[in-house]
């Protein structure tokens, strides 16, 4: 008789612990990182490069990736850095996690991306840690103009001088004074 109280005993404290752990809710949780280029720490991007890196449940084989979570942000070197927010709910324990990265331009095109499988595991101690997400080259671009004199502007017209700019660099910030 006592092993049939002790056995309802363990069942009962089993039933009350897992209803606790359902009941804290979920938790926001930040996945960092960042993502480098093998060519050096600080290689320039496209300036109008946009960073996308995604959190993936990639459990299934032959079935495109489901996103879990994405954040994006604009580039302007390497190594860039990262954080994406997600909830605990939308992670199922046992299933695999990656991390997908890639930059693109203004015109949408590729310019690099990862190449190999970046496992994580969301719910862990360890994704305290950032992860490193390197990326390859897709497509070589126009590299930008590291000119930051331009004394052959001096006199010219303001919309004259950033035609001349924009022929040099294909690109322009014009910021407003206010």
């Amino acid at each position: 008789m006592n092993k049939f109280y002790l056995a309802i005993s363990i069942i009962c404290f089993v039933a009350i612990n897992d209803a606790a752990k359902v009941s804290k809710g979920a938790q926001n949780i930040i996945l960092t990182g960042r993502v480098t280029f093998p060519e050096g720490s600080s290689t320039p991007v496209e300036p109008d490069g946009k960073l996308t890196v995604e959190l993936q449940d990639t459990s299934r084989a032959d079935a495109p990736a489901k996103v879990i979570a994405r954040g994006t942000s604009k580039v302007i070197k390497f190594p860039v850095v990262f954080g994406i927010k997600y909830s605990s709910n939308q992670i199922t324990p046992g299933q695999l996690y990656s991390l997908h990265a890639n930059i693109r331009n203004k015109k949408n095109e590729l310019l690099y991306t990862n190449d190999v499988s970046i496992l994580v595991t969301p719910l862990s101690i360890d994704r305290r840690k950032p992860i490193e997400v390197p990326v390859i080259l897709v497509k070589k671009t126009k590299p930008t103009s590291k000119k930051s004199q331009w004394p052959e502007l001096v006199g010219k017209k303001g919309n004259e001088a950033v035609q001349i700019i924009k022929k040099e660099t294909g690109n322009i910030l014009i910021l407003n004074n206010m």
